[in-house]
């Protein structure tokens, strides 16, 4: 099967670049390495271009798939570019993956759009879904009748047990959003010892917050994924700091190195990385930034099998798995589209 898949990255890597810039991005890198692909990088100046500009874009993706004979397009990044107007006219079937609760209620209409013409749409949670369904109900819209569930990612590395030089650690661009250096600021003054792992932004909107944390002891800067994976390993828990976390890779890789996660919860409650675990006995979820329960949650993990958590991990989350669940996805994705087409015809 041949797949074209777009692909852009917010510092203009390829894929092929040791440091993976986010989720998104090492989605496609697992496509990449799992699948024999056909990869278009749309250059990361595309994203302040025009609309006219953009249509242009889409059409050059059409057209290449067209050129090298594609069977899908798999398109990850929520900008209309990768499911708007212009690129749902493909005759080439287009899975949309969106893995972020985009801020924009009008990408709605745009799936609707996309999923009428024959094009298929996944989310990666049902938390995210259930997002979805109340930003559609908040500005009536119909909700989108998505195909299914994509998992973000697989066990990949696995790091040796070792003994714990942290009480927790976390991983997370350095930004508001994913705001990784709370786990600085709500252990600080306390006896917990921390990592965080991170990356120097390059967006201005970002730089005030990494002026403010850049100079933490304990923090590790732009590391490739073997080191970053290398380093988590050495933390007796993981903390989630971001409560809009739609999946949970970097919850799943601490879990694969036998690392039980702390979720910080969103306003109901919940977290969507509480489907990653194989256990319950693996997290915790504490209400939204309580440095008490956070600080008890990491406490809580005295007397914990490692090598079970991640044994059970990779059980629940091997490659072989993901590449099945993802090949299927591809093969309903095809049948969809050719099905609607024969309908409408």
């Amino acid at each position: 099967m041949k797949i074209l898949l777009p692909f852009q990255d917010p510092y203009n890597r390829p894929l092929e670049y040791p440091i993976c810039s986010g989720g998104t991005e090492m989605f496609c890198k697992s496509i990449y390495d799992n699948f024999d692909t056909e990869v278009y990088q749309v250059p990361i100046e595309s994203i302040d271009l025009s609309i006219k500009e953009k249509d242009k874009i889409a059409r050059s993706i059409i057209n290449r798939a067209e050129e090298i004979g594609a069977d899908i397009i798999v398109s990850n990044f929520a900008q209309a570019i990768y499911s708007g107007k212009e690129l749902i006219k493909s005759h080439i079937p287009i899975m949309i993956i969106s893995h972020i609760i985009y801020p924009m209620a009008t990408c709605i209409g745009r799936w609707n759009n996309a999923i009428d013409k024959g094009h298929s749409m996944y989310f990666v949670s049902k938390w995210q879904e259930k997002k979805y369904i109340q930003m559609a109900k908040r500005t009536n819209q119909k909700v989108l009748p998505i195909s299914g569930y994509i998992n973000s990612s697989y066990c990949k590395v696995k790091s040796q047990i070792v003994e714990s030089e942290y009480d927790c650690g976390t991983i997370g661009r350095c930004d508001n959003g994913k705001s990784p250096f709370k786990l600085k600021t709500m252990t600080k003054d306390t006896d917990i010892t921390s990592l965080v792992i991170t990356s120097k932004t390059q967006y201005d909107k970002d730089i005030p917050y990494y002026n403010k944390h850049k100079d933490w002891n304990n923090v590790l800067w732009d590391k490739p994924y073997t080191e970053v994976m290398e380093n988590i390993s050495k933390c007796k828990t993981y903390f989630s700091t971001w409560i809009s976390e739609t999946w949970g890779i970097t919850a799943m890789e601490a879990l694969s190195c036998g690392i039980p996660i702390i979720l910080n919860s969103d306003k109901d409650g919940d977290h969507a990385s509480e489907i990653i675990p194989a256990n319950k006995s693996h997290y915790i979820k504490i209400p939204k930034d309580d440095k008490d329960a956070l600080i008890k949650a990491v406490k809580s993990f005295e007397n914990i099998d490692r090598k079970e958590i991640q044994e059970m991990t990779w059980e629940k989350h091997n490659q072989e798995k993901w590449k099945k669940d993802f090949k299927n996805a591809l093969d309903k994705t095809i049948d969809i589209f050719y099905n609607k087409r024969n309908i409408l015809q």
